[in-house]
């Protein structure tokens, strides 16, 4: 895999390129990570051209300018101005956890650019009630504040590395892995944080139930959805009650935790490659 960096019109991102010559599939990856963690699906695909974004404000990709946040539907104006910009008639996605949301809503908008899904570890949008739109909004409003002038942020890799463990079910190795791309080393031999400290805060508002299976009956393409047995999703759940909402979508499940296409790239990738082949 080849680090790049593709225009997307108002945007350039960056990305892992295996520069195939066959159909384009992209990469999604989830949140807070980068395309690091999706690097061991490459193998797989090597009939495709596979890319695996940075998304905005991730990794090595560009940051939204001052002012500017990091709401869903900016994510689909990055994916939609990059496939535009570079021409790409139809593309496969496969997205992690918010990768994932990303890639069902995507091609729920545009169902003529999108050939198929997999989402891992995620079941179209996250919800909540529309009674809570006042708190949301609030609440959103209030972890942006005083987010827009952030001093360059020294950081430690083993002590990052640490504190995502502490917080995610995620192991050291994949950790470190992901981590590696979201620092630079810079001139005076310190490491930074290259990724946006504004990625972290709220959405302004959430869609509702309604809205959501509104959208995934948009949906033409197969989609694959890949659950894991220990993660906090509890994808079976989902699939479960979600499956009616979807025209062609079929569901496997994996013993392992949220970042289960690292933990085991191997199965995902053959089940992949045998869903796209």
């Amino acid at each position: 895999m080849n680090d790049v960096r593709l225009d997307a019109g108002h945007i350039t991102l960056a990305a892992l390129d295996n520069q195939g010559s066959g159909p384009v599939i992209l990469g999604l990856h989830g949140f807070l990570d980068n395309a690091e963690s999706l690097r061991g699906l490459a193998p797989y695909l090597n009939a495709f051209r596979f890319i695996a974004l940075d998304l905005a404000g991730h990794g090595r990709s560009d940051h939204r300018p001052q002012g500017s946040h990091y709401n869903q539907a900016d994510y689909l104006q990055d994916l939609h101005g990059l496939i535009e910009r570079q021409q790409w008639q139809s593309v496969i996605l496969i997205g992690h956890s918010m990768g994932g949301i990303l890639a069902s809503l995507y091609a729920a908008l545009f169902p003529e650019k999108v050939t198929a899904v997999i989402s891992i570890d995620a079941c179209g949008p996250l919800t909540l009630d529309a009674t809570t739109t006042q708190r949301q909004m609030r609440d959103a409003i209030v972890s942006r504040h005083g987010k827009q002038h952030t001093k360059r942020r020294k950081v430690n890799l083993d002590d990052a590395v640490t504190a995502r463990c502490r917080v995610s079910d995620i192991a050291p190795n994949h950790a470190r892995s992901i981590l590696s791309r979201n620092i630079v080393q810079e001139i005076d031999g310190d490491y930074y944080w290259c990724s946006d400290a504004k990625v972290r805060t709220k959405s302004i508002v959430r869609l509702t139930e309604n809205q959501a299976e509104n959208l995934m009956q948009a949906i033409n393409c197969p989609i694959l959805f890949i659950g894991a047995s220990k993660s906090f999703k509890r994808l079976d759940d989902a699939f479960a009650r979600r499956r009616g909402w979807f025209k062609n979508a079929q569901y496997a499940a994996f013993e392992g935790g949220h970042h289960i296409h690292m933990e085991k790239s191997d199965e995902i990738g053959t089940l992949i490659q045998r869903f796209v082949g």
